[in-house]
């Protein structure tokens, strides 16, 4: 017997239909959805990009179509104060190592590790006993030399009288006179002997041949030292003053001479300038220097030429063989165009600059660049005294728009140029 199928069994041939058209129905809806999104999208790029300025026609619109409200400095040349920044190398103005010059066992020492020690100050002492013996030995000889020298004079005279009354040889005088002159030359022997012993005896106390500091002793007491062992006892270095050194690149010798030739920096001699010392913790030295030395050749594996400056060191605040900055002063950079850093912009083309022509419009200058003066650009060539430069809204400005110029400052407040050199 067949069994009919109830109604929730019966199974129903229109539900995949109506799913189908349901789905069709919602893929047509998105797709209409998302071509009006994207006409929409187009209409507002074709909008944007017809008007003639984006960012300031934004910005002018805020302004109700007026010009742009900028601040502007009028270009005047001034002495702008140049300031050289070298990386330098402190070491002492004077070192001297302590070495024996006789041979013998340290028996003294008249300092402590570190000491500031003065000129002839005595700072070891080597047994003298040998020295003393030596010495009293060279004065005895000296004496019976004198008395070798007395006996021949003696004996010259006597042979003198008896040759004149023809009682001796001639060959018995000459004899006597040669004995003589042996007899003198001995006395000078043993003169010089003792002066050599004293020598040596005073050669046994070392003194310190200036005034500085002492390092640590090389040798303790007890040792045998002499000059043929070349052994160092220790090394007394002079720290006031100092010496700084620093490496100047030829490129920046010859810059600096075709700016004096020029007349762009003022003239003034190397022993006038200053020398400002910058320890490696920002700190600035108490004690400005001066430069005393430049090297008459350049080192043709660096390319550089040495110079050195003499600073004061009363304190001991600089040590021998410390890296500072050499801040070099004195120099002015004469009638320069100085203007801000913002008002520069930078582009693959070069370094231009914005400028306000009589029209009240904004132009490009393109402008080269020299040296810094503290957070401000020194320009070489591209603008004259009178030019007006904007130094805002540089982002908003377009050439030839107009603009509204207020004017900040008629040119900018010197601040020293600084030039870093880490050669």
């Amino acid at each position: 017997m067949t069994t009919e199928p109830t109604q929730h069994e019966r199974p129903d041939s229109t539900t995949p239909v109506a799913e189908r058209e349901m789905r069709a129905w919602h893929h047509i809806v998105w797709k209409g959805l998302i071509g009006l999104a994207t006409v929409m999208v187009l209409f507002a790029a074709a909008w944007y990009l017809t008007r003639e300025d984006h960012a300031p026609a934004a910005h002018q619109a805020e302004l109700g179509g007026h010009a742009l409200p900028v601040k502007t400095l009028i270009v005047t040349p001034q002495d702008v104060p140049m300031m050289a920044q070298y990386l330098a190398q402190t070491e002492a103005s004077e070192s001297v190592t302590l070495r024996a010059r006789v041979n013998g066992f340290l028996i003294e020492r008249g300092f402590e590790d570190g000491d500031q020690v003065e000129k002839d100050q005595v700072l070891f002492r080597i047994d003298p006993e040998s020295f003393e013996v030596a010495l009293r030995r060279a004065e005895a000889g000296l004496s019976a030399a004198q008395a070798q020298l007395v006996r021949a004079e003696q004996q010259v005279r006597r042979f003198g009288d008896l040759a004149e009354l023809q009682q001796a040889a001639a060959n018995e005088l000459e004899q006597a006179q040669e004995s003589q002159r042996i007899a003198s030359a001995s006395v000078e022997t043993q003169k010089a002997l003792i002066e050599q012993a004293k020598l040596d005896l005073g050669y046994a106390t070392v003194r310190s041949p200036i005034s500085g500091v002492i390092g640590a002793r090389l040798q303790d007491l007890g040792s045998y030292v002499g000059p043929a062992a070349e052994v160092d006892l220790a090394t007394v270095r002079n720290v006031d003053p100092l010496y700084v050194r620093y490496s100047v690149s030829e490129q920046d010798l010859l810059r600096w001479e075709r700016m004096r030739a020029e007349g762009l920096v003022n003239e003034v001699d190397v022993e006038e300038l200053g020398v400002e010392i910058v320890l490696p913790d920002g700190r600035v030295h108490p004690h400005p220097g001066h430069i005393d030395y430049v090297d008459v050749e350049v080192d043709p594996s660096t390319g550089t030429a040495v110079v050195r400056a003499t600073v004061p060191n009363p304190d001991n605040t600089l040590r021998p063989g410390q890296f500072v900055h050499a801040r070099i002063s004195g120099l002015s950079r004469l009638n320069a165009v100085v203007v801000p850093q913002a008002a520069v912009l930078h582009s693959p083309s070069g370094t231009v600059v914005y400028v306000v022509d009589v029209a009240g419009t904004a132009q490009i200058r393109p402008v080269e660049l020299g040296e810094w003066a503290g957070s401000d650009w020194v320009v070489e060539s591209g603008l004259r005294a009178g030019d007006q430069v904007v130094i805002d809204h540089l982002m908003q400005v377009r050439p030839g728009s107009p603009v509204e110029a207020s004017i900040e400052s008629e040119g900018i407040e010197s601040t020293p140029s600084v030039e870093s050199s880490e050669s």
